[in-house]
């Protein structure tokens, strides 16, 4: 299938009609439209619902509601659903929907990257559109994965029982957790959830063998942590992850984010790093485009897959394990 426009793939449900049965709702007509003429990258607002245009794929269209945090977790940008995640399907920035969220669900239900019989984790969910296309699309398992913070895990709960059978959820094939990046000792917990819904607590290391990592680069302080977890949990001799940012806060910090892989390991597959735009244009990647136009900037997206390089992390790996089995 040609690949979609990231324009035409989102919908906003009316705020007045959010608590009304959703499919009775009608959407809003040309809504990306007006939404990307001034290039903007992220879809909704804290509390709305917003639609995926997934029919051609699962035979209907999934419907997410963006999470509304308390003011103290608004850092975390929950509320919105970034373009990325529907490449994946993503975003820390869980409160709207960004290209990159939109970009990996669309890379996952065209199998441009299969997750068929995979087990995958997202990392910094956000509404978690690109794990439940994953689950949709024929993954083994699958992780969502964000803050843990009660209001971002339970919303992003919530979209799981809108989109996916009872029976799903039931066989755990699709689960939820809360994790703070870089945080890999359960008995160190100090989130407003029970240990016994973190990450660290329900999986072992090197589990999974896709992780999404979408729009999750814009917080420079944390690629090191976040890079922590991506090697912890990482398979790795079978794994895979896919990484999809837009430049809406600046080039350097995606450029910092796959030095930083570099550091722990991890090494890119195929044709590298890429650049693709909101209207499926594609081009090379570059790390240093001098002045970029600020509007022109925020239609792109850059768009990686890894692996981590087994020659140089074998024995970082094995320490890793020795060290779960000693806390298990």
């Amino acid at each position: 299938m040609p690949s979609r426009p990231l324009v035409n793939l989102i919908e906003a449900v009316p705020s007045d009609s959010v608590l009304k049965d959703i499919d009775s709702l009608y959407y809003f007509e040309d809504s990306l439209s007006a939404l990307f003429a001034d290039a903007r990258n992220q879809h909704g607002e804290p509390g709305e619902m917003v639609v995926y245009k997934s029919e051609v794929y699962f035979g209907k269209d999934l419907k997410l509601r963006l999470a509304n945090p308390k003011k103290e977790d608004n850092g975390l940008f929950a509320h919105f659903l970034w373009n990325v995640g529907t490449a994946t399907f993503g975003m820390e920035m869980a409160t709207c929907l960004m290209h990159a969220g939109v970009q990996a669900a669309e890379m996952i239900a065209s199998e441009e990257w299969n997750v068929k019989g995979e087990t995958v984790l997202e990392l910094g969910a956000g509404a978690g559109l690109p794990s439940i296309v994953a689950g949709l699309c024929g993954a083994k398992e699958v992780v969502i994965s964000d803050y843990p913070a009660p209001e971002l895990l339970s919303n992003i709960s919530a979209n799981v029982k809108r989109n996916v059978t009872p029976q799903m959820i039931q066989n755990s094939k699709i689960s939820v957790r809360g994790h703070k990046w870089g945080e890999l000792d359960p008995a160190k917990n100090d989130a407003p959830v029970s240990t016994v819904d973190l990450l660290t607590t329900t999986h072992s290391p090197h589990r999974f063998t896709r992780i999404i990592v979408a729009d999750c680069m814009w917080m420079a302080w944390q690629h090191k942590n976040l890079c922590s977890s991506i090697a912890h949990f990482l398979d790795p001799e079978h794994g895979e992850i896919l990484a999809i940012a837009g430049f809406h806060t600046g080039r350097s910090k995606v450029v910092n984010f796959f030095k930083e892989c570099e550091r722990v390991g991890l090494v890119l597959l195929g044709e590298g790093i890429v650049e693709k735009n909101v209207d499926g244009g594609q081009r090379g990647w570059c790390e240093d485009r001098d002045i970029e136009d600020v509007v022109e900037r925020k239609r792109w997206l850059t768009i990686g897959k890894l692996k981590m390089d087994k020659v140089l992390n074998g024995a970082e790996n094995q320490k890793i394990t020795n060290r779960h089995e000693l806390t298990a």
